[in-house]
């Protein structure tokens, strides 16, 4: 009696389960539809950005806001870690959300030296795989016509140089031969790195695309090349 007692319990509980599932599956598309709503202007922040010499405004929301609307919208929702991955002073994470067994993928990017930038790599990757579900989708497509603001930042700007530097892959980004290439040939001009970089390209080092790295390098080299070489004097002949 206790057996056939256990087995109705099973097959009603996975009747429950399977109807849950069905249920979800069901309730998907509406969940997609109100995560695709537009964000309550009262939840976006502004933020200036430089990118080749001009300020730009950016709207975005911060990362518990997008986690406050999947608890609203998809109370099952999860999140998981898939990948932490160091590149010169640049921490690469991948974040994984799941909302009724559908997973997007997302990747972010900090200072590698922080603790700060280790969690807004985290924080970021979680947006963008959020934003793969439709959460603040149309913030994302403003990004591409951000508004300029008309005020030009002062910075010398070389025609040997790309426009456009900045790696916009994981597979794009400068390799660790390319970054001791590049802080060596500073140190051998006498400039510091980063600040130089930054005046030229709108950028870090370790932001730098391989193509932009590359044209860097043979930028310095000309550098170093061009400079006058200090000859010793000649030598006066005694007497």
């Amino acid at each position: 009696m206790n057996l056939e007692n256990t087995q109705v319990k099973e097959k009603l509980t996975a009747a429950i389960e399977s109807s849950e599932d069905a249920n979800n599956i069901l309730d998907f598309p509406s969940k997609l539809r109100k995560l695709r709503k537009v964000i309550d202007p009262g939840l976006i922040k502004r933020r200036e950005t430089r990118l080749d010499g001009i300020v730009r405004s950016v709207d975005y929301i911060e990362w518990h806001t997008v986690a406050d609307i999947l608890d609203e919208t998809a109370s099952s929702w999860t999140h998981s870690v898939k990948d932490v991955r160091q590149i010169g002073g640049i921490v690469t994470v991948i974040v994984a959300i799941t909302i009724d067994g559908v997973t997007r993928e997302g990747m972010g990017t900090g200072a590698a030296k922080s603790e700060t930038g280790i969690k807004k790599a985290e924080h970021d990757a979680l947006k963008r795989a959020a934003v793969k579900f439709g959460i603040a989708r149309d913030l994302y497509r403003r990004d591409a016509s951000e508004t300029v603001i008309d005020v030009e930042i002062e910075r010398q700007k070389d025609d040997a140089l790309p426009n456009d530097p900045m790696a916009r892959t994981l597979s794009d980004l400068v390799t660790g031969k390319q970054l001791r290439m590049i802080y060596a040939l500073y140190r051998e001009l006498g400039l510091e790195a980063n600040d130089e970089c930054d005046r030229h390209m709108g950028c870090r080092i370790d932001e730098l695309s391989k193509k932009a790295a590359s044209d860097l390098i043979g930028h310095l080299q000309n550098q170093k090349n061009d400079r006058p070489v200090d000859r010793p004097a000649p030598l006066r002949r005694a007497g």
